[in-house]
């Protein structure tokens, strides 16, 4: 059995524990319509990512008849030999990614939200004061805001457009069971299990959601700062509030502050993507620079959130190259390819 079998089984076998426990809580877990939905949003990313790696390709070789250049190119033997390697993660991962949400809705009903006071009170003892505070004089004007709210939005991509590109656009075969490995492992770590362990809800909801007001100050600042800009997170986090107001389970549902998963999976494509290309992987740490204020700029995280999630993150990265070496062990893994293979970014094979 393949390494890519063998993983999408294990994980398939934690979707059926994700399940069990939204069935103890009387939550139907494989909801069609939130199933569908993933799927359609995964089936765009591929598109995305399709348009924007072969209109290079195009616009260079001006082929006469482009529809039959593309399917010997983009859609070549060895294209369809990664789609046949990766389908079964790739449909693990429609599944994953919509019971992944239905849990999250339901932190509450498996431990109250109960450690907004002391990741306060960390906060202000590592930092001084809040960070929020520290980060102000840099970030807190309306137009830089709001351009952090846009790059906070923009995070999404990485799990529809990011995923189809390990998937399908990746060569190190090796490099691409990792990442799903490590991917797969920080949302079931972080995203479920710590994030019920220390339930939370930041910042932003801690006023409406516990009736405490520490943050109103900044919350006020957003919704000035929204007058001469837009702050995207707003209608957002208000959407969310709803949600969790009305037990809503669903896709992209669920308030949830420790760890951060945005922090968290920003920092994975950066370990990852350094792997293909060293000037690609930089920008992917401005990146997660970016993603680590915005989530204490924006309310959203406390940041011990963000500490939390490297953390974490680093560990499982790390675990996962011992994991790799066991599936290489039983022949379930291709070998490394070579340094010049791996040095195409994004290139097939």
């Amino acid at each position: 059995m393949s390494g890519e079998a063998r993983f999408s089984f294990f994980f398939l076998g934690v979707i059926g524990v994700f399940g069990l426990a939204l069935l103890s809580k009387g939550i139907w877990p494989f909801a069609f319509g939130t199933i569908a939905l993933n799927a359609a949003l995964f089936m765009s990313g591929w598109i995305l990512i399709a348009i924007t790696h072969c209109l290079p390709e195009l616009v260079r070789e001006r082929p006469d008849y482009p529809i039959r250049h593309l399917w010997k190119t983009e859609l070549g033997p060895e294209y369809r030999r990664r789609f046949n390697q990766s389908w079964p993660i790739l449909a693990v991962s429609i599944l994953f990614f919509s019971i992944f949400s239905m849990m999250k809705s339901a932190i509450p009903l498996f431990n109250d939200f109960s450690w907004d006071a002391r990741f306060i009170a960390w906060d202000h003892y590592l930092h001084g004061k809040d960070p929020w505070r520290i980060l102000q004089p840099f970030v807190g004007y309306p137009l830089i805001t709001s351009l952090l709210s846009v790059a906070y939005h923009t995070w999404i991509l990485l799990i529809y457009v990011g995923t189809i590109y390990f998937a399908l656009y990746v060569t190190d075969r090796r490099l691409r069971l990792r990442f799903f490995i490590s991917s797969f492992g920080i949302w079931t770590i972080n995203g479920v299990v710590l994030a019920i362990i220390f339930s939370s809800v930041g910042p932003c909801f801690v006023g409406p959601l516990l009736g405490n007001d520490h943050y109103a100050a900044q919350m006020t600042y957003l919704r000035q700062a929204n007058e001469s800009f837009p702050i995207l997170v707003l209608p957002v986090q208000q959407l969310l509030l709803d949600w969790q107001l009305h037990g809503s389970h669903g896709l992209g549902r669920g308030i949830t502050a420790m760890p951060s998963m945005h922090v968290a999976l920003a920092f994975l494509f950066f370990l990852a993507v350094r792997q293909i290309s060293h000037r690609l992987g930089l920008c992917f740490l401005v990146f997660l620079l970016i993603i680590m204020i915005g989530s204490v700029h924006l309310a959203y995280h406390y940041a011990i959130d963000a500490y939390a999630s490297l953390f974490v993150t680093f560990l499982v990265w790390t675990a996962s190259s011992v994991a790799m070496r066991g599936i290489e062990s039983e022949g379930g893994a291709a070998k490394p390819p070579s340094a010049a293979a791996t040095a195409k970014c994004g290139a097939t094979e």
